[in-house]
């Protein structure tokens, strides 16, 4: 072999080893940075994973609060019906009530009465509704006077929009003592209905 060859592939073995070098180290930093991207791409799905699980975990519990307040609501409206009938019974009772005079006169007499010591004056208006005005007789004053005492009492021409009851007002009607069924009513509904819940749902 001549100099100029052994020259030759001597720098042909450089070039090779040189070549061969920086293959190695690319495939090296080629390896290197494929498996630093798993790790990350890894990292990253797990994240995404964390992620949609705890976007469906709060998904699901939002989900499940609004169907326990759906829920809740659709009961509290079916109890609200129930309570609303229970209501209405009682009026229809009482609208029955005022039917049947036997009950009712007595009932209205009392009520009169108690509105005239209410509002203890010397005279007295006695407003009633438009059917108490036809059929009340006469003799009523006096059963209502035994009771009260020397209450010079009138009767008003004008009927009340009541189921039935008095307002007893002074002559000038500037005090006026309520005493309907409707203002009974009324005032007993918040116990009455607090009543039939405990009675009937236990609250």
């Amino acid at each position: 072999m001549s100099e100029t060859d052994k020259f030759t592939e001597d720098i042909l073995q450089s070039a090779r080893e040189k070549a061969e070098n920086i293959i190695r180290e690319a495939r090296t930093e080629t390896q290197r940075a494929s498996d630093e991207a798993k790790v990350t791409i890894s990292r990253e799905a797990e994240g995404i994973v964390r992620n949609a699980r705890a976007d469906a975990e709060a998904v699901r519990r939002r989900e499940v609060s609004e169907a326990r307040h759906r829920t809740k609501l659709r009961e509290q409206q079916e109890k609200d019906k129930i309570m609303q009938d229970v209501l209405d019974r009682v009026k229809k009772r009482t609208a029955q009530i005022v039917g049947d005079e036997a009950k009712y006169i007595p009932l209205l007499i009392r009520l009169i009465e108690k509105g005239l010591q209410e509002l203890g004056e010397k005279s007295a208006l006695i407003h009633l509704n438009k059917l108490d005005l036809k059929r009340i007789p006469t003799s009523l004053e006096g059963e209502i006077g035994r009771s009260v005492g020397h209450i010079k009492v009138e009767w008003s021409k004008e009927p009340i929009d009541a189921t039935g009851g008095a307002v007893i007002s002074n002559l000038d009607g500037k005090i006026r003592i309520v005493n309907t069924l409707d203002q009974r009513f009324e005032a007993l509904e918040p116990k009455l209905l607090i009543e039939a819940r405990a009675s009937l749902f236990g609250e």
